[in-house]
């Protein structure tokens, strides 16, 4: 049986172990993987924010290496990385992100993206031009989770927006705004980011400003951040919350319930979208790229990933 080298978290420990190569199952095709992105969800489930064993990782970008169709292999691909079932009630809705019984790549019930090969639903697949390098194709999901806050709020009757958080996603979210025409104020502990190609437009503070917003993104990945946001709301604005936190959040709902707030979660995203905006070289996000590592250094990567003020680590895998 082929093996191949994956990083796995089995709950306490994080190692680049020798594995079984997966096999695709019906559907399903097998994917070899050319780089991949850590990100503070895979740093969350270290930490314990969800339940996951295996192979973590979901950010990737990888030529498919078996399919069912043979035009497809050889192909440069990226994916969702959500799995449905398309028979419970959230999928026949036409909400396959919120399957009842879905698997998410390195997440939820299946194996991820640090690793040589994955497999991953054909229907989920995005082929990638050849105009948009690895280093960039690799942002393709989370890029599109910075998207999915225009698919959910509607900005023609917002002109401004704040973003709280100014790491690796919400830098993203204030490229994508930024794009769109809108005015965007970000707020965050680096000024130094606001020079970043595409951020020329950004408001930068380096406190949360004294005036209130239509619609609030937070993006901090600490609770604290959810404060922030609550009072930076307008009344009747919109309180986007993309930051998942394995500690418990305490607050107050009041402000939500006198002012009208509007809480809107956000997850995932139009993948297809976010490959055709860095086709269309709008968005540049490698500029987001710190540092790239080998899988075989891939505990190092993301301990160094971990560090706080860390833009993005890439992993490269073996050719």
């Amino acid at each position: 049986m082929k093996t191949m080298q994956a990083l796995q978290w089995n709950g306490t420990n994080l190692a680049v172990n020798e594995v079984p190569a997966p096999v695709p199952a019906q559907g399903e095709v097998l994917v070899r993987l050319s780089r991949a992105g850590i990100c503070n969800t895979d740093l969350e489930i270290i930490r314990g924010y969800y339940p996951f064993h295996g192979t973590l990782g979901h950010e990737f970008v990888g030529v498919v290496a078996q399919a069912e169709d043979d035009s497809l292999v050889g192909k440069r691909i990226v994916a969702d990385i959500n799995a449905s079932c398309h028979a419970c009630r959230m999928c026949r809705a036409g909400h396959p992100h919120h399957c009842l019984k879905r698997t998410a790549l390195g997440i939820k019930g299946r194996d991820g993206a640090f690793a040589e090969y994955l497999c991953a639903p054909r229907e989920n697949l995005v082929l990638v031009p050849d105009n948009v390098p690895d280093e960039q194709a690799v942002f393709a999901e989370p890029l599109a989770a910075a998207l999915e806050i225009q698919e959910q709020v509607d900005f023609s009757a917002h002109g401004t927006a704040a973003v709280i958080g100014d790491g690796k996603l919400g830098l993203l979210i204030a490229l994508s705004l930024a794009h769109s025409g809108i005015e965007v104020t970000l707020v965050g502990h680096h000024a130094e980011r606001a020079q970043l190609p595409g951020l020329e437009t950004v408001s930068f503070c380096s406190e949360p400003p004294d005036r209130q917003f239509p619609v609030v993104i937070e993006a901090t990945g600490s609770p604290a951040g959810f404060a922030d946001a609550l009072r930076m709301t307008e009344p009747l604005g919109a309180l986007v919350l993309k930051s998942t936190y394995k500690d418990p959040l305490s607050f107050n709902p009041a402000p939500l319930v006198v002012n009208e707030i509007t809480l809107v979660g956000s997850r995932c995203g139009p993948m297809d979208k976010a490959v055709a905006m860095m086709a269309a070289k709008t968005i540049d996000p490698s500029v987001l790229v710190q540092e790239t590592c080998k899988l075989e250094d891939a505990v190092r990567a993301v301990d160094l990933a971990a560090t706080k003020g860390t833009l993005k680590i890439l992993l490269e895998m073996p050719r």
